[in-house]
């Protein structure tokens, strides 16, 4: 097996599964081999296959077919929603490759509507970053970052292509350990369509976070587009407290 991160078994499984289908070595529609023959591959018991199959399967990557297999349905990344990764982070924790290409950098005038969500002032000159996200070469999202002073100089000169959180802790000397994040769905407009490669009016999924620092301080905001044929996000929710009915 591919060496993948560390955690459950069946975890790591799952992750070198997608990595497969990914890369292409497991195409959209072909069988995946029996559970018997996986777990001989990955030297498990059949049980630990199975509860990989079974995340796929409530992912949508595979659709398992009684009496007859499991099957490749989807190659969607996942987003887990309830830890704080940045996209770097959470592609390779499932096995992509993750790269960015920057497509714009500089000093603009903060809009009024994103300086309302920042508590600042409209007008300030804040550093805009615009970067196009890949995994395993495919582009998957745009992702707009934007940072306010006292912060915005300090990080102009960062390397962009990589972990934004992991530069900015590096640079600043504080983690971000907060964001505020809303999720919407929305459609491509022409110049967001072109970029992605897909065609207009297809389904986005918009991730807008406001980032904190462990100082206490806003850093800024991002605001990315995931490709919605492409891209998911994942909750675990806990009840507690609640008394039966």
């Amino acid at each position: 097996m591919t060496p993948t991160p560390a955690g459950p078994i069946y975890a790591r499984i799952e992750a070198d599964i997608r990595r497969q289908i990914g890369d292409g070595t497991l195409p959209i529609g072909s069988r995946l081999p029996a559970e018997q023959d996986l777990a001989q591959r990955y030297g498990v018991a059949r049980m630990t296959v199975r509860q990989a199959l079974s995340r796929l399967s409530a992912a949508g990557i595979v659709e398992r077919r009684h009496g007859v297999g499991t099957f490749i349905t989807n190659n969607k990344s996942e987003r887990v929603a309830n830890r704080l990764l940045g996209f770097r982070e959470d592609a390779i924790a499932h096995g992509l490759e993750p790269s960015t290409t920057i497509l714009s950098k500089g000093f603009e005038p903060l809009g009024a509507d994103d300086a309302i969500l920042l508590g600042t002032d409209a007008g300030i000159d804040a550093l805009h970053v615009s970067r196009l996200r890949f995994t395993n070469g495919e582009p998957i999202g745009h992702n707009a970052v934007i940072i306010v002073p006292p912060y915005a100089k300090e990080l102009e000169h960062i390397d962009w292509t990589a972990s934004f959180y992991a530069g900015a802790a590096e640079r600043i000397g504080y983690e971000v350990s907060e964001v505020e994040q809303t999720i919407e769905s929305v459609t491509a407009d022409a110049a967001t369509a072109k970029t992605l490669g897909i065609a207009r009016g297809s389904a986005l999924l918009r991730v807008t976070r406001v980032t904190y620092l462990a100082s206490g301080g806003r850093l800024g905001l991002t605001r990315s587009l995931y490709r919605g044929d492409r891209y998911f996000l994942s909750l675990r929710l806990h009840r507690s407290g609640v008394m039966p009915a």
